[in-house]
């Protein structure tokens, strides 16, 4: 079994724009939208390992497989979105292994990479991401 399931966080974008609302430039940010794709997952050895999406990521690694818009609820100093790709939205199986958040001027703000997954047409796939900021 590979060591690591999942590699999250939350992008340097997200602080830039967090930092231009504070200051009265623009708005906060607010999760908006989602993608997911296949990428972020190295596979050179036995078991793919999910790699940590780059702190200054601008966009997510490959062709996006589905995009959508995705839900936000606060938990205390948390935020828990939950991006949904209903059943059919895919032609066929295809497999993803990364799903990115983007604020409200589609500017991506958190990523997940993950062990390969499946979407297929007959299923609804829906997956979580429980994004935490520092208490100190």
């Amino acid at each position: 079994m590979p060591d690591t399931w999942k590699q999250a966080r939350v992008l340097g974008a997200f602080y830039d724009r967090l930092a231009e609302g504070v200051a009265g430039q623009t708005a906060c940010p607010q999760i908006a939208s989602f993608g997911v794709c296949y990428g972020w997952i190295d596979t050179s050895g036995d078991m793919p390992q999910p790699e940590e999406p780059p702190f200054d990521a601008e966009s997510l690694p490959g062709s996006l497989v589905h995009t959508g818009l995705v839900t936000a609820e606060p938990s205390g100093k948390s935020v828990l979105a939950t991006a949904v790709i209903p059943e059919g939205a895919v032609a066929e199986p295809t497999q993803v292994t990364a799903i990115g958040l983007f604020d409200q001027t589609d500017t991506l703000v958190a990523a997940v990479s993950f062990l390969p997954e499946w979407i297929t047409p007959d299923k609804r796939y829906e997956h979580l991401v429980h994004m935490t900021f520092p208490e100190e």
